[in-house]
């Protein structure tokens, strides 16, 4: 649970460090099923011919890695929202979570369907996720609602191994503009005409903590020079008063004092809403790509854009 004053500084801020405010049982639940899923994909790989060295004796931090030099595909089970389990739906219905989005969004509250696995490889220029705002990436119901965030770190999470950054306070600026940057990884960045004049804060955190942000909060990660991968769990929340904002995926009540009957309590119904949905909407919001967009100092842009 919050006290008013972390209450208080997520509000003005627009993020917060929860220090131990993830089991840590709940953690190695997460680790032990990645690498279950990371085993199996190898050996189908195996069998395919796309890798010949499984690397059985690395770590949960090393190997991975060692097996994506071999074959991208290794991260087929963990990327984009496909994976499901027992594990990331007790981290995603964790008490203690619910608790703290209970205080913030009341006693109604919806799991996202936005949720991800992030193996950031070391040296990989995917990893290198620019300046963004969540609701960038939503559909805009959502854009006079609070979204929380919620990113755990599976690992401890240094500057090293390109943890998270914030502008802090800036999430009072509402949906600031965005363009299709010309990257490998995920390319919605904020624009450069309109980015804020803020010093960006690192936030550091280990296994157990949660850094919670605003679905306005710009935030991004810098490149992995540790050596490790630096694996995180982001999840998201909302009252149902916020609509079908990510469409694509669907999402399920976690917590309900209305309608407790329909809260879903098993991960295999979980599973099974997310493989069965067929979205009922579209993303309303377009951002010009880097080659359309204008800019005022194109040096600033991320891709070759023009002068406005």
């Amino acid at each position: 649970m919050l006290d008013q004053a972390q209450i208080d500084q997520f509000h003005r801020e627009g993020y917060l460090i929860v220090r131990n405010a993830v089991p840590r049982a709940a953690v190695q639940a997460l680790q032990d099923e990645i690498e279950v899923k990371i085993d199996r994909q190898a050996k189908i790989l195996r069998e395919r011919g796309e890798i010949t060295e499984m690397h059985e004796n690395a770590d949960f931090l090393h190997r991975t890695a060692l097996l994506h030099s071999q074959s991208t595909r290794i991260l087929d089970p963990v990327a984009h929202g496909t994976h499901t389990g027992p594990a990331i739906f007790k981290l995603l219905t964790c008490p203690a979570i619910l608790d703290i989005m209970e205080q913030l969004l009341g006693p109604e509250i919806l799991v996202s369907s936005i949720y991800r696995l992030r193996p950031k490889l070391p040296g990989l220029a995917e990893g290198v996720i620019p300046w963004h705002q969540d609701s960038a990436y939503f559909h805009s119901c959502a854009d006079d609602d609070l979204v929380p965030t919620i990113w755990v770190p599976l690992m401890n999470a240094t500057v090293e191994t390109g943890c998270m950054e914030v502008l802090p306070g800036c999430h009072r600026k509402g949906v600031i503009r965005h363009y299709w940057g010309d990257l490998k990884a995920p390319g919605l960045s904020v624009h450069p005409d309109h980015m804020p004049d803020v010093n960006p804060v690192p936030v550091p955190a280990d296994v157990g903590d949660a850094v919670m942000m605003t679905n306005l909060t710009p935030h991004r990660s810098t490149d992995n020079v540790s050596g490790l991968i630096r694996w995180s769990a982001d999840l998201r929340y909302s009252s149902p008063e916020a609509g079908d904002y990510g469409p694509n995926e669907a999402s399920f009540l976690g917590r309900s004092k209305d309608r407790p009957d329909e809260v879903v309590t098993d991960w295999r119904a979980f599973e099974a809403i997310r493989v069965n949905h067929v979205p009922k909407t579209k993303i309303d919001r377009t951002w010009l790509r880097h080659d359309k967009e204008t800019f005022q100092f194109p040096e600033k842009a991320i891709g070759p854009g023009p002068v406005g």
